[in-house]
């Protein structure tokens, strides 16, 4: 997977360990997609607290910021969504193949 850096300036300490967790199952060798979608529902989380805790100038540029790390973390889970719909398709076919020869 292509490396994706999910920190920027106003990163909370919470959060950067979020992103690190995250980062380091992006880069392992065998991703666990159950694991992707908690830590990514938790990384959520995180941030729609985080944001309570702010001033609408701090907001602002949090957001404007992430949004960017987002956009970043999207592209990369749809990039994963491709890969594992073409590697379901590829069984699909092949099952299909093993039941034409029996």
């Amino acid at each position: 997977m292509n490396k994706i850096n999910l920190e920027h300036p106003f990163t909370p300490p919470e959060l950067s360990v979020l992103n690190q967790e995250i980062t380091a199952l992006l880069n392992s060798e065998a991703l666990d997609e159950k694991t992707f979608h908690t830590l990514s529902v938790k990384r959520d989380r995180c941030i729609n607290n985080y944001l309570s805790t702010l001033d609408q100038a701090q907001k602002a540029q949090f957001c404007e910021a992430e949004i960017e790390v987002n956009d970043a973390l999207v592209d990369c889970a749809q990039r994963l969504f491709n890969q594992s719909l073409k590697e379901l398709s590829g069984l699909i076919r092949g099952r299909k193949a093993v039941k034409k020869y029996y």
